[in-house]
């Protein structure tokens, strides 16, 4: 996706689309980035800027269709799940090996998400539910994790149609700290990931040919030096001016 699209009046809205790795450190960055946002904003609602997830996905699901392994992972209750064996088809997703393919890191275990024809289509309708706030006139962080090129091509295209000024942040993160936080994460909580979704992630999120506005590297900056940066480069692109109430820093 090129980043130098022909510029939008002022009136359209802003989408900052942020796309990283498993781990790497984008839903702290897109909460940090959207407090910085509503200081800037300082209560105008034109200027305000609301943030939605790939996450959002398992909201729409019942627990009943996680998988095994992620509910295992958690300590959770495995006879209530509607799968009863891996891969069986049932779960709303389901996390395979990739060890044996290509990718920079190589390696095992290297994990890939793989959604159902169900959440398939949620995804799909998240992407255009986020699409519809957009033609209403609201400023949106999409904290998301392109894993795929249809998932991104398929986001990518609702922005596009929406008419919104589309400003792109790629997070980076060095192997060896995305694998610590994802061991780190590996302990019961709802924010538990399986050992080589990291990996594997970090070797496919980057390579769907979006042209970043910004790039932030989380092992290397703190939040706050990371969300300078974007800001920084919001206004340099003239992003943060044609945001409707929103003045330049």
């Amino acid at each position: 996706m090129d980043k130098d699209l022909p510029k939008k009046q002022s009136s359209a809205p802003v989408v900052i689309l942020v796309n990283g790795p498993s781990s790497s450190g984008k839903s702290t960055l897109c909460r940090a980035l959207q407090e910085r946002l509503t200081d800037l904003a300082d209560g105008n609602p034109d200027a305000a800027f609301a943030r939605v997830a790939f996450d959002d996905l398992v909201l729409l699901l019942s627990d009943k269709l996680y998988p095994l392994s992620f509910v295992r992972l958690q300590g959770g209750d495995l006879a209530r799940l509607v799968s009863r064996t891996p891969h069986d088809g049932r779960a709303a997703w389901e996390y395979v090996d990739e060890s044996g393919a290509e990718g920079k890191h190589g390696g095992s275990p290297r994990m890939r998400v793989v959604l159902n024809p169900h959440s398939r289509r949620l995804l799909s309708g998240l992407h255009r539910s986020w699409g519809a706030h957009l033609d209403l006139g609201t400023n949106l962080v999409i904290d998301h994790f392109l894993q795929d090129k249809s998932w991104s091509e398929d986001i990518v295209d609702v922005l596009r149609r929406t008419g919104a000024r589309i400003f792109l942040v790629g997070v980076f993160c060095s192997l060896a700290e995305l694998e610590r936080r994802e061991s780190s994460r590996a302990d019961g909580g709802v924010e538990g990931r399986p050992l080589g979704l990291a990996r594997r992630s970090d070797e496919v999120c980057h390579s769907h040919q979006l042209d970043y506005h910004v790039s932030v590297t989380t092992d290397q900056q703190t939040t706050t030096e990371s969300v300078d940066a974007v800001m920084a480069a919001l206004q340099h692109a003239g992003f943060l001016a044609s945001c409707p109430g929103v003045p330049k820093e």
